[in-house]
């Protein structure tokens, strides 16, 4: 399966703003201990929020834009709690006026685009995306879900673009190996999936997803000793669809099994 970082509705971003003593909204000034009270109302948000209770995040963020109308941070937190309940437009509103404030907020281009793919806004949503990797083109997660986005649009070599583009620039992520390891797969392209998969490994030796997926396309090019190798690897380290998988490589097994027995029993005899 590939994976998408859209389960993840949003970052809470945790930097902090209103060092400045005043800042001015309209005819709204905002002084050094309102910029003070609305850090705390928005660090009471974000544990509010951490412990569950998303309708008091959501009243501590509001009561730190109060305080401070110009906290881009307050309105992207809020924005991710709506979002995480459901409130898509509440959310689009709260990352507009976020962004408003603070036009280089990555995050919120990020977040926005995820909730405008919730909303079935797909051009939109690449825009968004791609503006978040033009604010910061090692930010990884944009190129993710770019490139999922554009696979459910039919750019199949748009997605394997962002993948490669991503592994080029940024640091090693596995669910970026995933994804295009399965791409790769998908367009019956599975000797370029088997290398994707096992170029992940390099980097994610315990990652069951790629040996799984190794496994699968080294199936598909005749390889099944390979095959068999990585299944078993992928249900040593956890992976339940790894073990339906195994009774394929029962022949195998068996097999490997008297060559081991067999070299014992020479080991034995020399001896």
């Amino acid at each position: 399966m590939k994976w998408s970082m859209l389960s993840f509705m949003g970052v809470l971003l945790l930097s902090c703003q209103g060092k400045t003593s005043s800042v001015t909204d309209g005819d709204k000034q905002v002084s050094a201990p309102d910029t003070v009270l609305a850090y705390k109302y928005k660090e009471s948000g974000k544990k509010k929020s951490a412990n569950g209770d998303q309708q008091g995040a959501i009243d501590d963020y509001t009561k730190a834009i109060y305080f401070n109308p110009n906290y881009d941070t307050a309105y992207h937190n809020r924005g991710v709690v709506k979002a995480a309940i459901g409130d898509y437009n509440g959310a689009i509103s709260d990352y507009n006026k976020a962004i408003k404030i603070n036009p280089q907020l990555k995050f919120s281009f990020f977040s926005r685009g995820n909730v405008k793919v919730k909303l079935k806004d797909n051009i939109g949503a690449m825009y968004d995306f791609s503006k978040a990797i033009e604010l910061d083109s090692n930010y990884i997660n944009p190129y993710i879900n770019r490139g999922v986005l554009k696979s459910k649009m039919g750019d199949y070599n748009g997605e394997l673009s962002d993948y490669r583009l991503a592994i080029k620039i940024c640091k090693p992520n596995a669910d970026l190996y995933n994804n295009l390891g399965r791409a790769l797969y998908d367009l019956e392209r599975f000797k370029e999936s088997a290398e994707a998969y096992g170029e992940g490994i390099k980097h994610f030796p315990k990652d069951y997803r790629l040996y799984y997926g190794r496994g699968l396309a080294r199936k598909r090019i005749g390889d099944k000793k390979g095959a068999c190798e990585d299944w078993m690897k992928s249900s040593e380290l956890g992976c339940v669809q790894a073990n339906i998988l195994l009774p394929l490589c029962d022949e195998y097994m068996k097999e490997r099994t008297d060559s081991l027995k067999r070299q014992n029993e020479g080991k034995e005899q020399s001896e």
